[in-house]
């Protein structure tokens, strides 16, 4: 699909929704432009978020800790997770903050063909459909580096689109004081934007903490 089609294709999406569009946003790069993010990028990626999500939602610190201090896991994660992972008195913020990675995550699973089409961004995740690919011991995650076969190019950068138009219609909401577009939350908009980006490495970040999720 040409830039040109996926955008009007989005538009037409959004529409159909009800969803505020903006005719002049850009397209995003062509495909021929974008190289993805490798399985194993992916998968180093969704254990660190997995680490993470879990400190954050579970309070529980000490197994977490214990998983991540061998060098190889810990480098899994960026600076700004390994202070809070291994931070036994984190500010509630940072709690909230991490918890919210949850929706990064499963785009990301869904990425790697872990779990289905997400649909629209509109109500949290649950990550009880993968949780059985994760370790349970102090092994490695091997279960869940196996079950990865990313998706096609080609659905990741539809999505890479259509989340860039929502979430300028999440943002152009807040801006002008109005309820969010219907059916979508804010806060998954954000997390699915950021994920996107990385996996098609948007402006050529390599850091996760700072990728960009411009509208």
């Amino acid at each position: 699909m040409t830039p040109e089609a996926r955008r009007e294709a989005n538009e037409q999406l959004l529409q159909k929704h009800g969803i505020p569009i903006n005719p002049h946003l850009p397209m995003i790069e062509d495909a021929d432009a974008v190289i993805l993010r490798t399985e194993e990028e992916l998968w180093g990626r969704l254990v660190a978020l997995w680490g993470v999500v879990g400190r954050a939602m579970l309070r529980e610190n000490a197994w977490f800790k214990e998983y991540f201090s061998p060098l190889a896991r810990r480098t899994l994660l960026t600076a700004d997770e390994a202070t809070f992972l291994f931070d036994d008195a984190p500010k509630e913020e940072d709690l909230v903050r991490f918890s919210w990675r949850l929706e990064a995550m499963m785009f990301l699973a869904w990425c790697a063909g872990l779990v289905d089409d997400p649909g629209m961004p509109s109500a949290p995740s649950s990550a009880e459909a993968i949780l059985p690919l994760y370790p349970h011991d102090l092994g490695d995650a091997t279960m869940l580096r196996e079950a990865i076969r990313m998706r096609p190019k080609e659905e990741i950068l539809d999505w890479a689109d259509r989340l860039y138009r929502l979430h300028w219609a999440v943002r152009d909401a807040h801006l002008n004081r109005r309820e969010p577009p219907p059916g979508l939350n804010p806060g998954v908009v954000l997390e699915w934007h950021h994920a996107v980006n990385w996996m098609t490495r948007y402006g050529e970040e390599d850091d996760w903490d700072a990728v960009g999720t411009d509208t």
